[in-house]
């Protein structure tokens, strides 16, 4: 199967007439590239609905998503659409964050679908936490695979206006908002430092907008650090950058890789994304 390098370190690009025959063999390929490079982008993908399902259902067993109500139907409660609309100020995503932390078994992987891309900007941002734990010093790496760290609802929730969230309609509130109203209060205790269980290859579990502090320490006791992890993390040197298109599809590692929806744009735009294979990450020894 013939890719693209997506940065000098992780990421490739392929594209959908190398799948012409999406067989069991195909998708273990897949499988094996998804595992080894973390981000997989395929250009010029044709799916409806079902297609998408089908194509996703390849990487592990989908799952109900929780955050993003827009789009549910009965028949693909799967599927979650994203949407910002033309005139809304907020997007979905602007921060860089790992999804889920704040469960014991958080997805493993996220794909999104391109439908409606504005014609410039809406790129989304991606970060390797596999390759910010292996430039860390051997003292830094010992320090951090020693410790827990506390993923919780309750930092997202402090961020937002809640009580403006609370009051306003749904009709008038951005998707984001909408969300962030039903969200309920959830926490998980987590290894600092996880391994891939199939590569082995470990990587840091921790990112700003869920993570509060480290096991057994004051909120204060961890901020200097944790803020110290968080901008190591997020150095452009562990960054991929993707720009979509219609038939974009984006499928991620999201115990290992970060990501942020870049907000610079006024124009309307949708993608649909799916979750599989909820696992607890595992600890690095």
């Amino acid at each position: 199967m013939n890719f693209n390098y997506l940065t000098g370190n992780f990421g490739i690009e392929i594209q959908a007439k190398e799948l012409a025959d999406v067989d069991q063999g195909t998708g273990l390929t897949l499988q094996n590239l998804w595992h080894e490079h973390e981000l997989l982008v395929i250009r010029d993908m044709d799916l409806d609905t079902q297609a998408f399902v089908n194509f996703c259902s390849l990487f592990g067993e989908l799952q109900k998503n929780y955050f993003f109500f827009q789009g549910h139907s009965e028949e693909y409660p799967q599927v979650a659409r994203i949407i910002k609309e033309i005139g809304e100020k907020k997007n979905t995503g602007g921060i860089w964050h790992h999804d889920q932390g704040y469960y014991s078994k958080p997805v493993k992987g996220i794909a999104l679908y391109g439908i409606d891309i504005p014609n410039r900007g809406g790129d989304t941002l991606f970060t390797s936490s596999t390759l910010a734990y292996e430039s860390l010093s051997t003292a830094m790496q010992q320090v951090v695979k020693s410790l827990n760290v506390i993923h919780t609802t309750e930092l997202m929730l402090k961020k937002q206006p809640i009580s403006k969230l609370m009051e306003s309609s749904g009709e008038s509130s951005s998707g984001i908002e909408r969300a962030l109203k039903l969200m309920p209060l959830e926490s998980a205790v987590h290894p600092a430092v996880c391994r891939n269980p199939v590569t082995g290859k470990p990587f840091l579990y921790l990112n700003r907008t869920t993570t509060s502090h480290f096991e057994g320490m004051t909120l204060d006791e961890s901020s200097g650090l944790l803020d110290y992890l968080f901008k190591h993390i997020e150095k452009p040197e562990f960054n991929c950058r993707v720009q979509w298109r219609p038939g974009t599809l984006v499928l991620w590692n999201n115990h290992q890789v970060l990501h942020y929806a870049v907000n610079d744009y006024n124009q309307r735009r949708e993608l649909h994304r799916v979750h599989f294979s909820a696992e607890r990450p595992i600890k690095y020894l």
